[in-house]
């Protein structure tokens, strides 16, 4: 996700239609429903349309705001595939492995923070439901009031961060959790070989493509910049 991601901050028609077959075949290999998509997504919807009406407006493109809109709805598709098929305690490992020759970085901590903050955020989000169903359930939200709707969210919302924060820390404390401590075994298996291996010719690719296609014509409309 992260090398897809670094590879659309160039916006191009032509590593759209490169990326988005991959993450179509990535996302069939997850046995996960398109609905579930949708049901998670459905903010996202609002801020596509949001992205796409600015670009519009600032460059006067109609195909510039198309672009970005579809890179951020591949981006938000990547993180909702991630977030569905991945367990957070091996992203902290992933990410402790991958920094680990970097010395200069404090690996084993900042892999921990990571960890934990995609730990919590699934409490923060239910955390948000809860309160906005006891809410509604009380008719404490009103159309006409946005901003009192979000001070009446807000102070409940982060008062639960901090106790559950708190709660964390306790455990974690009760435990004699140190940076230092042993980091999770390695999983066997070549399956992370075949997605590099993947990545790396996705990469190939795109790179190879924008630079031998010819810049007139078709093909180079494919590769025009916006």
């Amino acid at each position: 996700m992260l090398g897809f991601s670094i590879m659309l901050i160039s916006v191009s028609f032509f590593r759209l239609i490169v990326l988005v077959p991959i993450i179509l075949i990535v996302h069939y290999l997850s046995s996960i429903k398109m609905r579930s998509y949708i049901r998670e997504g459905r903010f996202f919807i609002v801020m596509g349309s949001i992205i796409l009406v600015f670009n519009y407006l600032s460059s006067g493109s109609l195909i510039t705001g198309i672009l970005h809109t579809l890179r951020f709805y591949l981006i938000v598709w990547m993180a909702l595939l991630f977030t569905f098929t991945t367990d957070p305690l091996s992203i902290s490992s992933g990410i402790y492995r991958l920094f680990k020759p970097f010395h200069l970085i404090r690996v084993r901590k900042f892999s921990i923070v990571i960890g934990l903050s995609l730990t919590i955020l699934p409490l923060i989000l239910d955390q948000i439901l809860e309160i906005k169903e006891a809410m509604l359930s009380r008719c404490g939200m009103s159309p006409c009031t946005p901003f009192r709707n979000m001070r009446s969210l807000g102070i409940p919302l982060i008062d639960g961060i901090l106790i559950k924060a708190e709660n964390l820390s306790d455990a974690m404390e009760s435990r004699l959790f140190t940076e230092d401590a042993t980091p999770p075994e390695k999983i066997s298996g070549t399956g992370g070989y075949k997605f590099i291996a993947v990545l790396l010719l996705s990469i190939a690719i795109i790179l190879l493509g924008e630079k031998f296609i010819p810049s007139n014509g078709i093909y180079g409309v494919l590769i025009q910049q916006y």
